[in-house]
């Protein structure tokens, strides 16, 4: 599972909407550049984003740490800044892979995020179904499902799941078939769950293709705080 690196300041300011999209990633969170580099370095992350005046060193010194490490410079980096001369100028000289302006506008962010770790594409798909538990809580639970992309789906759940717990069940993806379906949980988020399809038969997968392909999952506009 890809994972993203989130400094504290710009997590804070990111709306609860563009999380939920995250399902098939693990969101981290770094309080200074120096608790980025440590979770990195433990973690290797996918991506980082950042924004420019971070405690401790400069953006541009917490990006050269990154670079000039064979272990550590696999990792797609963003810094944010205002749209002024000089903080651009600052942005430009950090080994990024790009700069976004704040206030940061949710559309572009997505797109940005989606293109550096090739996020599949989602459908919003409602759907209640009942599935079987096995894990820390091995139970049956009532479940609605709210998007759906080819890895994995949101779901809503009135249940205390946990990471790696594993769900069985039956789903309705085309009109005449059901198809049974196990996934993962990977993300949690109160009663809402990110999960990652562990098993996923051929008919199944294609079934999704349709659904998102007819129906895919568009932003809201500016979901993104300003600093």
């Amino acid at each position: 599972m890809k994972k993203i690196i989130f400094t504290d300041r710009v997590k804070q300011n990111v709306g609860l909407d563009f999380f939920e999209e995250l399902s098939d990633l693990e969101v981290l969170t770094a309080y200074s550049y120096a608790d980025a580099l440590k979770i990195h370095r433990r973690e290797k992350a996918a991506l980082i984003i950042t924004e420019l005046y971070g405690s401790g060193i400069s953006a541009k010194q917490f990006c050269g740490q990154i670079r000039d490490d064979g272990e550590l410079r696999d990792v797609s980096i963003i810094v944010c800044c205002r749209d002024n001369e000089i903080e651009l100028g600052e942005a430009a000289q950090c080994r990024t892979n790009a700069v976004l302006i704040l206030p940061l506008r949710g559309a572009v962010l997505r797109r940005k995020v989606s293109e550096l770790l090739s996020i599949p594409a989602r459908s919003n798909f409602h759907v209640q179904f009942s599935a079987r538990a096995n894990g820390s809580a091995r139970m049956s639970i009532d479940c609605l499902a709210e998007n759906i992309s080819v890895t994995g789906m949101l779901i809503k759940a009135d249940a205390e799941l946990r990471r790696g717990d594993l769900l069985q069940y039956s789903l309705d993806l085309t009109p005449a078939r059901s198809f049974p379906m196990q996934a993962e949980i990977v993300r949690n988020d109160g009663s809402r769950y990110g999960v990652r399809f562990s098993r996923i038969n051929p008919a199944a997968l294609r079934a999704i293709e349709a659904l998102v392909s007819q129906n895919p999952s568009r932003g809201k506009g500016q979901e993104i705080s300003s600093f």
